[in-house]
């Protein structure tokens, strides 16, 4: 598909990508999602180090001070001083789904969300070319007055995501500008992900601001406040 390689090799290529082990990001995260879902929620100046074939992020900083939050598809936890675990859960990714869409959150219920969120945000493009992630190149879609190619994303099940089936936009250079899913708590609510202001680390592109907003009328961005503001302010790969 001639998108989807143009995106690959745009993003660094899948050489490269599989030659990583382990990627580090500095960064901080804003957004009322976290006043509304959990207020208890301090999310600025992390360090985010996770895997890059397998889905596995450790958030130092996580709520403050040196607690640190430790998140896989089937457990989450959140550390104090010298390692000392405070809590932990083990559920199936369906369970943990399911538990996301309760009005309130709690810390691990947080540090879950922003797992999967921060190794999405860093693996994609180029998870894209996973040999069980099905991509359909679909129209191009004139958005904002810039005309994007598109494609239509199926996961495995085997990656927790924000859905199973999502829409992924991409400029004229292949760079991957905004992603569109329904919202997690509400299937009806869908949500834009956009990204801007690339960088490349370690051979491997990375967008370094990132915007979540739910989408409004004719395609729009809501006039709300963001749900969610992410700016990374360096990374690496190894």
């Amino acid at each position: 598909m001639a998108l989807l390689g143009d995106v690959l090799q745009a993003s660094g290529g899948l050489d490269l990508w599989r030659q990583m082990r382990r990627f580090t990001v500095h960064l901080s995260i804003g957004g009322v999602l976290c006043a509304r879902k959990c207020r208890a929620a301090r999310l600025t100046d992390l360090v985010a180090e996770g895997g890059t074939q397998q889905q596995a992020v450790e958030i130092t900083g996580f709520n403050g001070g040196d607690r640190r939050a430790l998140y896989r598809p089937d457990w989450v936890a959140i550390e104090g001083r010298d390692g000392q675990l405070l809590q932990e859960q083990y559920a199936s990714p369906v369970r943990f789904r399911d538990r996301m869409k309760s009005t309130r959150w709690d810390e691990l219920q947080l540090a879950y969300y922003y797992g999967y969120l921060i190794w999405n945000y860093v693996a994609v493009p180029l998870i894209l070319g996973d040999s069980d992630v099905t991509t359909e190149q679909i129209e191009f879609n004139d958005v904002h007055g810039e005309s994007w190619r598109c494609l239509k994303v199926k996961f495995p099940p085997r990656l927790v995501t924000h859905s199973a089936e999502q829409t992924f936009y991409f400029d004229r250079e292949a760079l991957l500008r905004r992603v569109d899913y329904p919202a997690i708590d509400d299937d009806q609510t869908q949500i834009a992900q956009v990204f801007w202001e690339h960088q490349r680390f370690s051979g491997i592109l990375v967008p370094t601001l990132c915007r979540i907003s739910k989408i409004g009328v004719n395609d729009l961005l809501s006039a709300e406040p963001p749900l969610v503001d992410i700016e990374i302010f360096d990374a690496a790969f190894e």
